[in-house]
């Protein structure tokens, strides 16, 4: 197994959930002294797929701070932090599947990354999952390497410019909520609906991608709608409810500074999402066209 590509790509995920064709929002008015910028990441779209970025990356440099879903730590962080949350006790994948899930599992883990559940299973179902989705995505795409998250290019420059970063949850937050929000038997249906539908799966996830590069939100949200693998109470755990936790966040720190506000371009779309929720709390929303 490469360690390096599982802790990689479980970062990458992690910072894995009404706007139509716009990736780029404007909020001032609500007595903000200082306009804030809102932009739609896609963790593993590479940087030069998005249009204009190096504009985008200029006015994020405008901006007092960069904020982001969390702040990105380092591999050595994410790896203490994984073997930490990301282990089963009590039980392993062997008990928590059918005999013939099992050997499924263990079928596709090993052609996948040379690794097994032998190897592969202490490790919680939605901790495979999400290494699992976010690997056949990189083999769809014909990937070598983990592409370098536009969010961290973002935190990069920031910080280069002497500017504040600042992460709304931290590592520890999001690993709580993607691996211990569903029971674990929940978890490892999941992980197998993937697996068993593998290309459907795919599919999918590379039209999100193709409707994320035009900048069409509308097209995401309705795909990120149609997928099944989850019910929208699980969705919503993901989704919905960290948009709301940021939403009680986001006017302190745009009320004191500039902020140019990168998370994941699923958490802008839909009436939960960012971009309708700033309306609803009274902020002018505008289009940015670079």
């Amino acid at each position: 197994m490469n360690k390096k590509i599982l802790f990689t790509a479980f970062i990458a995920i992690l910072i894995t959930f009404s706007a139509n064709a716009q990736l780029l929002w404007k909020i001032s008015g609500n007595g903000l002294a200082k306009p804030s910028y809102l932009f739609g990441t896609h963790h593993l779209v590479e940087k030069d797929q998005i249009k204009n970025i190096d504009k985008i990356i200029d006015l994020s440099k405008q901006t007092d701070a960069v904020v982001g879903e969390m702040e990105i730590p380092d591999p050595a962080t994410v790896q203490m932090k994984m073997l930490q949350a990301g282990m089963l006790t009590g039980t392993t994948m062997k008990e928590l599947l059918s005999p013939e899930d099992y050997q499924l599992a263990d079928t596709e883990f090993q052609q996948l990354m040379g690794a097994g559940l032998s190897q592969l299973g202490m490790m919680k179902p939605m901790l495979l999952e999400t290494l699992y989705s976010g690997l056949i995505f990189m083999q769809a795409y014909g990937m070598t390497k983990q592409p370098e998250a536009i969010d961290g290019i973002l935190q990069k420059a920031a910080k280069e410019n002497n500017k504040k970063v600042i992460g709304l949850e931290t590592l520890d937050q999001q690993m709580d909520i993607i691996l211990n929000s569903l029971p674990l038997k929940r978890q490892a249906e999941i992980l197998m609906y993937d697996i068993k539908n593998k290309q459907k799966g795919i599919d999918l996830q590379l039209s999100i991608t193709d409707a994320y590069k035009k900048g069409d939100m509308a097209k995401a949200d309705a795909l990120d709608k149609a997928d099944d693998s989850m019910t929208p109470d699980e969705k919503k755990i993901l989704a919905e409810n960290r948009n709301n936790n940021w939403m009680t966040q986001l006017p302190e720190l745009m009320k004191s500074q500039s902020c140019f506000i990168a998370v994941g371009f699923l958490h802008l779309v839909g009436d939960k999402g960012l971009v309708a929720q700033l309306k609803k709390a009274g902020y002018t929303i505008e289009a940015v066209t670079l």
